[in-house]
């Protein structure tokens, strides 16, 4: 068995995804540390939008409880492009496991993210030159590796190969999928490997981890669909294009409550019976959040709370049988509120797209993505009662 850590939700999904690939059984969890019996557990600690301090306090708890399972490796599940406490929390975790060396790959060339001389690039820009530098909480503005982290005692500019310390935090380089498997060499068992998505699936390449694919019938897509977009990577005029042509009612966050910090209950309530309604008559219902940037402090918070209330009232009134979000922290808030704490990966629409079962609601299903991918045309096109074989 295999455990991972993620920061957020839509990272401990990313995994998930990844372990489907190999046709491992996978099961994330929220809250607690089960046993189980799964090829692949992950926990998701929601961790990023905390104090350092406080996250730091909640790796380590994981990280004693998943230690009880005697798990093959721990991997630490990061943002591609470092946002989060990345340092704060690989300390805890190698205080907590008496590991004295974490080797951290967090390039993903298959997005052309890479790691070239300690300086971090997407498509070849540097990443402060990207959309990244406009990140709500975490505003990148530099594209230097150990600038981004906050801690001159990491290493970078490391090439795969290299010979490596033998403590602390090593970032190192890459910029092809051969340096995501030359860097799996370097792990050992005083080593804590930590990255992006695309590194894990080198590890299980690796240590030849796959199970026989398996050949079952994914739920079919439910009648009842509510897409919920409140990342800060929503508003682009693609997806925008792309809601339009698929027909769906869309129901956009009332001015009111995304302009007022100390907006009226009630108008909350008026927006989940708006989206109701539109279940009722359209059957699918996308939740959006586009408007205007806005410099209120705290303002992402916020919106993922109301947006965490809203999908608990819709809930309430109506049913539902897929839930599609995007943005780990949203994904939180809403499992939160709709007590949601276990969940079963069973198909990847797209890379980092993951579809779920969740154990105690048979009738629903989550698909979740981070907020800076693109969702793939297929989640434009659900039809109900339609099984996909991928």
């Amino acid at each position: 068995m295999i455990a991972a850590i993620a920061d957020d939700f839509t990272g401990a999904a990313e995994i998930g995804g990844i372990g489907l690939r190999h046709g491992m059984d996978v099961i994330i969890e929220t809250k607690n540390v089960s046993q189980t019996t799964a090829d692949i557990i992950v926990i998701a600690a929601n961790t990023r939008s905390l104090e350092a301090q406080k996250a730091s306090g909640i790796i380590s708890a994981i990280t004693r409880q998943l230690q009880r399972l005697n798990p093959l490796f721990i991997y630490k599940k990061i943002d591609s492009v470092l946002r989060g406490h990345v340092s704060d929390e690989l300390n805890a975790q190698m205080l907590s496991s008496g590991k004295s060396r974490s080797v951290v790959v967090a390039a993903n060339p298959v997005f052309n993210r890479i790691i070239r001389d300690g300086i971090y690039y997407i498509n070849n820009i540097p990443l402060n030159k990207t959309r990244f530098s406009g990140d709500p909480e975490f505003p990148v503005s530099s594209a230097m590796v150990k600038e981004i982290i906050g801690d001159n005692s990491v290493f970078i500019g490391l090439k795969p190969g290299d010979r490596l310390p033998e403590s602390g935090i090593i970032i190192g380089d890459a910029t092809g999928l051969d340096d995501l498997m030359k860097w799996t060499r370097q792990i050992d068992k005083n080593t804590i490997p930590a990255g992006a998505s695309g590194f894990f699936d080198a590890l299980l390449k690796k240590y030849h981890v796959s199970a026989a694919r398996k050949s079952f019938h994914a739920a079919p897509f439910g009648e009842k669909v509510l897409y919920v977009l409140g990342s800060a990577f929503s508003r682009d005029d693609i997806l925008l294009r792309k809601i339009e042509e698929s027909g769906h009612y869309l129901s956009n966050m009332p001015e009111e409550i995304y302009f007022n910090q100390n907006n009226d209950p009630v108008l909350l309530r008026v927006w989940a019976d708006e989206i109701v309604k539109g279940m009722e008559e359209h059957k699918k219902v996308i939740a959006s959040v586009i408007h205007s940037p806005s410099d209120e402090p705290g303002l992402s918070k916020r919106i993922r709370e109301n947006i965490g209330k809203l999908i608990k009232m819709v809930a309430e009134t109506t049913e539902l049988n897929e839930l599609i979000i995007e943005g780990g922290s949203t994904t939180s808030f809403v499992l939160e509120q709709l007590n949601i704490s276990k969940l079963i990966p069973i198909q990847e629409l797209g890379t980092g797209v993951i579809r779920m079962k969740i154990e105690d609601k048979p009738g629903l299903c989550l698909t979740t993505k981070p907020g800076s991918y693109s969702w793939p045309d297929i989640v434009w096109l659900l039809q109900d009662n339609e099984q996909m074989h991928l």
